[in-house]
């Protein structure tokens, strides 16, 4: 069985019993994180013994015979397999055995990130339930912030929620970090707003980066290498850099080819599903700027992309893109 919903999952997890096998995949840690956490709270109001293992850890232990005995001191066993998806053909075949006969303990494996689409992961899934973590949709970061910020003990007003989901641009763990800082900073049961938001966080490498897109969005060619060479060296991991800009551009590229079409800035916003807040940046850029979505400036962000992911220099990658939209924008 494959459940699309992380609640539904979560519930599974809270609920699960001997006999009950998991797998989940897909690139986003934090949401797997979660479910691993609820399972393990589980397992221990069952009074499970916890058994984590790695493909490596396998060439010298039986699945067969540790599914098969029982615990020493406990009624059974939450075995937790890490990268399951890089098992060897033979360990695959003997847990798919297992899986699809009876057993007294409770399985949770996690494939080493994307889904394999291959026959032995549907097997698995057909046989317990299978969830595959994706990053939230934009619109769908909301009930994130809804739900951590009150596990944190605060809540945010609207446009507080927006500026953290800005911030966080779609990352949860990032997100969850932030709600923390926030609380510490203005303490459990607070309300923040927006400026609250910026206060709580302006000293996180997030601001500093939102700083460095401004930057090129405004032609600042010798600010925007500065601050790049900066956050470069101070560990900022530059695959998340570029996607941060291309995300930061494309909106600006967009509002205004609306705005140029004669659509109302309010109309316009709206379309790109941009919040107040964040228009007033985007409209002023667009305004001032004309980094349009030419083939150019696409194929610079491509080849960026391709050099960050196979070891070229990664100042020498974005700085590429940093050029190309700055001089763009003259």
């Amino acid at each position: 069985m494959i459940l699309k919903n992380f609640d539904a999952m979560m519930k599974k997890m809270e609920s699960a019993s001997p006999g009950d096998s998991f797998v989940v995949s897909g690139e986003e840690y934090y949401q797997s994180t979660r479910l691993l956490d609820a399972l393990r709270l589980r397992g221990t109001a069952l009074s499970l013994e916890p058994v984590r293992l790695m493909p490596d850890d396998l060439s010298e232990i039986s699945l067969t015979a540790l599914f098969r005995e029982g615990s020493l001191f406990s009624p059974g066993k939450l075995v937790m397999i890490g990268e399951v998806d890089k098992l060897t053909k033979s360990q695959k075949n003997e847990l798919e055995k297992i899986v699809t006969g009876s057993f007294d303990h409770i399985l949770f494996c996690r494939t080493a990130g994307r889904k394999p689409s291959n026959v032995f992961l549907s097997r698995l899934e057909s046989a317990g339930t299978g969830f595959t973590c994706w990053e939230p949709f934009a619109n769908q970061m909301w009930k994130w912030t809804s739900v951590l910020a009150a596990e944190e003990g605060i809540t945010l007003t609207r446009d507080g929620s927006q500026a953290a989901e800005a911030i966080a641009s779609g990352k949860l763990e990032r997100l969850a970090d932030m709600l923390v800082r926030i609380a510490l900073f203005h303490g459990r049961g607070s309300n923040v707003n927006a400026s609250g938001v910026y206060s709580a966080v302006q000293g996180l490498e997030e601001t500093t980066a939102f700083q460095f897109c401004g930057e090129v969005l405004s032609g600042k060619k010798g600010a925007a290498m500065r601050s790049l060479s900066l956050l470069l060296s101070s560990g900022e991991e530059p695959i998340r850099l570029l996607a941060l800009l291309y995300s930061q551009w494309k909106q600006v590229a967009g509002a205004r080819e609306l705005l140029q079409s004669g659509i109302p800035p309010a109309a316009a916003a709206k379309r790109l599903g941009i919040p107040k807040f964040r228009w007033r940046n985007v409209e002023e850029y667009a305004r001032r700027r004309s980094n349009t979505a030419t083939p150019a400036v696409l194929e610079c962000f491509a080849d960026a992309d391709f050099g960050l992911k196979t070891g070229v220099d990664p100042l020498a990658s974005i700085a590429s893109v940093v050029l190309s939209l700055t001089f763009a924008g003259k």
